[in-house]
């Protein structure tokens, strides 16, 4: 009998966060990337938070406060450590994305 070497399976998003700028303030959208109309399930969450010059992280990407905001909404990010704080530049300057999950205890 051979010994066989077993990859951990690989956790698939269930959600997709959005941060961008739009009016002069960030904005972050929760997206579910399973959607099941018929169960009535939520298609987005869109939070505003705030001036885009007066972020928590002082002047440009706030990558650590909407890390905090996405936690304060039970989601947490699925590779916090990839691209710019766990976020992926998309669309321009301001436009991010990162893979997300409900964070543990959230329902």
């Amino acid at each position: 009998m051979t010994d066989t070497e077993q990859t951990p399976r690989t956790r698939r998003a269930a959600f997709r966060a959005a941060a961008f700028a739009r009016d002069g303030r960030w904005h972050l959208e929760i997206t579910s990337l399973d959607r099941e109309p018929d169960v009535g399930d939520t298609q987005a969450v869109l939070v505003t938070l705030w001036p885009t010059g007066a972020t928590p992280d002082g002047a440009g990407f706030p990558a650590n406060g909407l890390r905090a905001q996405l936690l304060n909404n039970g989601f947490a990010l699925d590779e916090p450590g990839a691209g710019t704080g766990g976020w992926t530049r998309t669309e321009g300057q301001e436009h991010y994305t990162a893979a997300c999950h409900p964070a543990t205890g959230a329902v």
